[in-house]
């Protein structure tokens, strides 16, 4: 069930009127509405996987409060490393045994050697990527006794499975989420308005620019030889708006729901195409995944290889980028994701760059002509990188940047452009752009607080974009992370 549907807006409205209405205003019952939900938005996005991921946050509820009775020692080590593993074991089968295959497969067929015919085909449960480390986070945290476990099951569950981040995060913090559930939520007309608003800023990125967006660059990058390289570089250019606004806008989506039911997910998003350098990339683009990154992988690594110096930060800085890259899927265009991201952000670490306060605290309308080309030369750069996510192998983007030279006008006597953008879709972009560089200090772009922009000018532009989203939601497209 997408978000981007008739069927939520029916599923959500029914929902919301049995939690606040219906229901008895007590945490066990809107919990246990919440988790019924729940279960039931899962199933019916991916019901064949659905008693899996039940079956495992059991396992990691009771892991977790067996972890408690032990004593520090071997016995509790012992436990926690087979639970890391569990976890760590299904993310591992479901999603890369298909790549071990075929890696092993191709090797021995440049060996000369037959492979058997042997194929794997493993289906991928919806947002095990982002479960898997919700829970591995939740047992790190609980074995280094930074949270107690929860020994409720239901308020566990229904963190684990509540309908907004199940599929696509953001990777929330048990310490973050449980103490919002453990208590009666009271209606608060403030928060829903904000959530409502939140939600359409959302399906606006994500209908109105994402799935626009979607069928130019698919043709491009399907057949980058037969385009101009004005085309091909602009498609290029294009994907990082793409997947920032079908991410940010789930992500806006998903926030907006929670704060219908009384509940604050963390901002995922804090408009990351201002960034001006790699680190200040990172701490705003899908900021519950770096944080997690940093927190489990960057931040402990570093610290066991601390005698080693800068060398030691070079590794972790490496290891943990390369984690970032694989956790995007199977494939060696990920590998080569993470790689690239490190060799951009191991300088900046090595020059003692990565503690600088973020650039877009300024409240300045335009940015200084300094701060302005580093923010477009960092967005050049970041859309050369990501374009490899959308790039289906290292063939492929080899292919595009190949062609973006031999059909370049001079060589090939092309075109520049041979598949001009909607002039309608350049200026949704102008706009977003436009109100997120104003909004940039706020979790959304239509926060109006401080902005004296009378009623009626607010319910005009929830109505145009309302109006827009309604008219552009014919084809309900997946959300791109969802492959991750």
């Amino acid at each position: 069930m997408l978000f981007n549907s008739g069927e939520f807006l029916i599923f959500l409205t029914v929902v919301w009127v049995l939690h606040w209405w219906i229901v008895p205003r007590s945490e066990r019952w809107q919990n246990a509405l919440l988790l019924a939900a729940s279960l039931v938005f899962y199933a019916l996005s991916d019901l064949q996987f659905l008693a899996l991921l039940l079956a495992s946050s059991l396992i990691n509820h009771a892991l977790a409060l067996h972890l408690v009775r032990l004593p520090e020692g071997r016995a509790r080590s012992t436990w926690f490393w087979l639970g890391v593993s569990f976890n760590l074991g299904l993310l591992i089968y479901f999603k890369y045994a298909n790549f071990f295959v075929e890696a092993m497969a191709q090797m021995f067929a440049s060996m000369g050697l037959a492979s058997g015919g042997f194929v794997l085909a493993v289906l991928l449960p919806l947002g095990i990527s982002f479960y898997t480390f919700q829970m591995l986070g939740y047992l790190i945290n609980v074995q280094h006794e930074e949270i107690d476990p929860c020994k409720n099951r239901l308020n566990f569950l229904t963190y684990v499975f509540f309908f907004p981040k199940i599929l696509a995060g953001p990777i929330e913090r048990a310490q973050h989420f449980l103490p919002q559930i453990e208590v009666p939520r009271v209606l608060d007309p403030e928060l829903i308005s904000d959530g409502l608003r939140q939600i359409l800023w959302g399906l606006f990125a994500k209908v109105v620019i994402a799935d626009e967006l979607g069928p130019y660059i698919d043709t491009v990058f399907g057949a980058p030889d037969a385009h101009g390289s004005g085309t091909i570089l602009g498609a290029v250019m294009l994907y990082i708006v793409q997947i920032y606004c079908d991410f940010s806008g789930y992500s806006n989506i998903a926030l907006g729901v929670a704060k219908l039911f009384g509940i604050r997910l963390v901002i995922n998003f804090a408009y990351p195409l201002f960034a001006v350098d790699i680190s200040d990339f990172w701490r705003k683009w899908h900021v519950s995944l770096t944080s997690w990154m940093i927190d489990h992988v960057f931040t402990p690594l570093s610290f066991i290889l601390r005698d080693m110096g800068k060398r030691g930060l070079v590794i972790a800085i490496s290891v943990t980028f390369f984690c970032v890259g694989i956790w995007h899927g199977a494939n060696w265009t990920y590998v080569v994701f993470g790689i690239l991201q490190s060799i951009y952000f191991i300088p900046l670490a090595v020059g003692a760059g990565i503690g600088r306060a973020s650039v877009n605290s300024s409240t300045a309308l335009l940015p200084a002509p300094g701060r302005a080309l580093r923010m477009l030369g960092m967005f050049v750069l970041m859309s050369f990188t990501f374009a490899l996510l959308r790039a289906g192998s290292l063939g492929s983007m080899a292919n595009i940047y190949q062609s973006m030279v031999i059909n370049f006008p001079l060589n090939s006597g092309k075109q520049w452009s041979t598949m001009p953008l909607a002039r309608d879709l350049i200026l949704y972009i102008i706009v977003l752009l436009c109100v997120e560089w104003i909004q940039r200090g706020k979790e959304h772009g239509l926060v109006w607080e401080r902005l004296r922009v009378p009623k009626l000018v607010r319910f005009a532009v929830y109505l145009v974009i309302a109006q827009l989203v309604i008219w552009k939601s014919g084809m309900g497209n997946n959300f791109i992370y969802f492959q991750f």
